[in-house]
């Protein structure tokens, strides 16, 4: 599983054992996906076998449109939201044009990747919820031992709504979310989670992304050198056989 550094954004990149690749959003710059995915591909390999969408803001999205023209896409999984956006619209339509037909995820959808690989949907709730942020699907992939819990953007709002369902939040790696913003990471949640590493996928920004406050919690947590952030280290890539896991980025 490997956190691309492609700015102010998200885009998740995963192998499976069984030669799967999905990608998790795409960030905010169509070149900067492009380049990151040309780095974990071959030439030649131009299939995504499940794209993600987590939300359509444009830091998640936009990325995905180039991605969309260059790759044969085979499922998307996008949540259920009433929003609007030029690019989003755009989306839609190419979508509809290449004759991809999205599946809208919900809580308690599992996707068997093969070779003991699993992923779980376990937010958004069929119901929705009233942001876009908070309508982002939360994914958690187990591999063995391993587990990877990716929350999107989403708000204490919904950790709450997480915790107060008793699911399983214990994870090896945690995708912080909102990019470390100040609204995320509730410290019941992160005790819940119990990480061994967290990544902060983020860039240069307005946003004051990530809070200090975030990033000490986070340290106190998992330890300073177990908090890794793209905007520092590059490309996060985690490796794992089920039971043991290698980390590396860009900068070794």
């Amino acid at each position: 599983m490997s956190f691309l550094d492609v700015g102010q954004g998200d885009a998740i990149f995963i192998q499976t054992p069984e030669g799967h690749q999905i990608l998790i959003d795409g960030g905010p710059d169509p070149e900067r996906i492009c380049l990151a995915l040309g780095e974990k591909l071959p030439f030649w390999d131009r299939d995504i076998d499940l794209l993600i969408l987590t939300h359509p803001h444009l830091d998640h999205l936009t990325g995905l449109m180039e991605v969309l023209h260059r790759y044969r896409i085979g499922e998307v999984i996008q949540p259920e939201v009433v929003y609007y956006s030029p690019v989003y619209a755009q989306w839609k339509w190419e979508m509809k044009a290449k004759g991809i037909n999205p599946t809208y995820a919900v809580r308690g959808q599992k996707i068997d990747l093969g070779d003991g690989v699993e992923l779980r949907v376990l937010h958004p709730p069929p119901e929705g919820m009233e942001s876009v942020n908070d309508n982002g699907i939360v994914i958690r992939l187990d591999y063995g031992e391993i587990g990877f819990l990716l929350t999107a953007d989403i708000s204490f709002q919904v950790e709450k709504v997480l915790l107060h369902q008793g699911v399983n939040l214990e994870a090896t790696v945690l995708k912080v979310a909102h990019h470390g913003g100040v609204d995320s990471t509730l410290p019941q949640f992160l005790e819940a989670c119990d990480p061994a590493f967290a990544v902060v996928s983020v860039g240069k920004n307005v946003f004051a992304h990530p809070a200090p406050s975030v990033i000490t919690r986070l340290e106190n947590k998992a330890g300073a050198q177990n908090v890794l952030l793209t905007s520092e280290v590059g490309t996060i890539t985690f490796t794992t056989d089920g039971e043991k896991l290698w980390v590396k980025t860009d900068k070794g």
